[in-house]
This record gives structure tokens, sequence and C-alpha cells, in this order.
């Protein structure tokens, strides 16, 4: 049975990995997807850039370490750190527990109107979710049978 992810329609998307909540007040709370904390499993550590400093989009701003492996998000947008999830520190568990809620990240003021237009809506990242998840059935595919296929003798069967 497959795992059903939930992308929330209120949310903006970076990738299926990271969403963006835009609060109105020119604050854009992000934080990764039910899918994200999944993949990455039991997460143990979160590393943040510096509350006040200003970040341009795609720089590496976080660092996620989990048994599993380390994820690094870049930035979505540009604009100033204006808080931090300190409650990460010492329980980055909540990533795994809640991450659409009391396991958000960070938040940055927005420095570019045009970074928010770059953002996916949740139909566009639910397409990009079944995109990934078709390209990594082919790939199982093919690597579970790829011997099967290189050591077959098709001279025999014709």
């Amino acid at each position: 049975m497959k795992k059903q992810f939930i992308f929330p329609e209120n949310l903006l998307y970076q990738s299926t990995y990271v969403w963006v909540k835009d609060d109105g007040r020119g604050i854009f709370r992000i934080g990764i997807t039910d899918y994200a904390q999944y993949i990455l499993d039991d997460i143990i550590s979160v590393s943040f850039p510096e509350k006040g400093i200003y970040v341009e989009k795609d720089d590496e701003i976080i660092t996620i370490d989990s048994i599993e492996a380390t994820f690094v998000i870049q930035a979505p947008i540009s604009g100033t750190i204006d808080e931090i999830n300190e409650e990460l520190r010492q329980s980055p568990e909540l990533l795994n527990e809640s991450p659409f809620s009391d396991g958000w990240i960070l938040e940055i003021e927005l420095g570019s109107d045009d970074d928010i237009d770059l953002l996916m809506d949740s139909n566009e990242v639910l397409d990009k979710y079944h995109e990934e998840m078709e390209e990594d059935s082919e790939k199982d595919f093919e690597e579970e049978y790829e011997e099967d296929f290189e050591n077959y003798d098709y001279e025999k069967d014709f």
C-alpha cells in the first residue's frame, strides 16, 4: 500500500520537500513537507542561519540531519531572517511529528515579490510529486529487472 502525503492548499511550495506560508504581513514561514519528513525518517538535528541576516533566493540556509540522510534547504525567497523556531534545537523530532504546525523552521521577511511567482501551489506540487513517484517507480523496476534483461537469451524464444 502506498503512503499518502498531504500538500495543504493554503501553502506554496519550493519543491515537494519545502513549504512556504504567507502570513499576509510580508513574512513567510518555511518548513518541510509531510513527504520530506517521511523520507528523512528520524530527524536528529537542525542547523539555522542567524536571525537578522539577509539571504538571497537559493542560498543554502538550513541543514536537517536525520538517521537516514542530511538535507539542505535553499532559501525559497530572498529576504531577512525574521524568526527561528528555537524549539527545534531541543526537539528536532517536531519536524517529523508536526511538519506543518509546531515543526515550522523559520520565517523570512520578503525581499523581492518576484520570488513568490516562482513558488508552486498545491496542484503544481502534487503534479511534481506524481512525476517524481513515476520516475522512481520506473527506476526501481529497471534496477530490479536490469540483470534479467541483460542475461536474457532473446534468440532462444524466437
